[in-house]
């Protein structure tokens, strides 16, 4: 992507979004008063300077720079803004232990497939700030709150802009993704605490942001029922003593958006969900 291609839409009157042309991901950047915060920017080198230059364009200067949870895919910009503040969840560091080796090998998979000049090998980043629960952080005369959310991750947060009603949703209520499940007990519950804040702008991890009121609850309601009916037939075919094999089959016809593109996500959310109800690993 070109600067002369990379845009920025202001979806409020102080956050900013660009989305990168590799799997539809939002980056944000929240001004106010001069200081800017931002959200999982990336995705090639050149989008990321692309978001650097916006800032200093708008006379901002980075205070914070928060990461919505340890995926590859949200982790590459923090070495393009030295000594900014990185905010992660606190389990973030259970993330980089059990997982840091592998996220390396996966930006460096994406770097080669996909042509992306490499200008230095890839460390995977150390937050400087961690919280559990909930964290204000003010920007300028605003206030942030980061909300724990987990189920995609175990170390997902979401950000909520009160004033504007505006929830940056990291890896969920895309319109173009299921929900990917780390945990189906933990998506739900997530899903349950953030149906019952004000949304009035909604920008998804993946996908395109929305401020139709119908396309946000849309969203909310065709989740919480993927969700739901997941739920029921997993846990019935592990009643039934089902394997793995079967409780997929049971589950193909469960309605889910664009079922060819997210028929792997699909069978792995059963897998999942299969083994955290009480199904047995085919390994035992």
């Amino acid at each position: 992507m070109s600067a002369m291609r990379q845009s920025f839409i202001g979806l409020t009157p102080t956050l900013w979004v660009t989305q990168s042309e590799a799997y539809a991901t939002n980056s944000g950047v929240f001004i106010s008063e001069g200081q800017a915060c931002l959200i999982d920017p990336g995705l090639t080198p050149e989008e990321i300077h692309g978001i650097a230059r916006f800032v200093r364009d708008m006379e901002a200067t980075p205070r914070a720079l928060i990461l919505t949870h340890g995926h590859w895919d949200h982790l590459l910009g923090v070495e393009h803004f030295p000594g900014v503040t990185v905010i992660t969840h606190a389990r973030y560091a259970e993330t980089l232990r059990e997982h840091g080796a592998e996220l390396q090998r996966q930006v460096a998979a994406w770097e080669s497939q996909s042509g992306t000049p490499q200008i230095r090998t890839f460390v995977v980043p150390q937050p400087t700030q961690t919280f559990a629960g909930t964290l204000t952080l003010p920007v300028g005369s605003q206030k942030l709150t980061l909300i724990e959310a987990p189920g995609h991750a175990l170390d997902q947060i979401v950000v909520y802009h009160a004033a504007t009603h505006t929830l940056w949703a990291a890896d969920m209520l895309s319109d173009l993704e299921i929900p990917f499940i780390d945990s189906l007990t933990a998506y739900e519950a997530t899903l349950e605490r953030i149906s019952k804040l004000e949304i009035a702008v909604l920008i998804p991890g993946h996908g395109y942001a929305t401020s139709d009121p119908a396309e946000i609850r849309g969203r909310l309601a065709e989740d919480r029922a993927y969700l739901t009916g997941l739920r029921q037939r997993v846990a019935q075919a592990v009643e039934e003593g089902k394997s793995v094999e079967e409780t997929t089959a049971l589950c193909s016809d469960l309605p889910y958006r664009y079922p060819e593109e997210n028929a792997a996500p699909h069978r792995k959310n059963v897998e999942i969900a299969y083994l955290e109800l009480g199904g047995k690993s085919s390994a035992a």
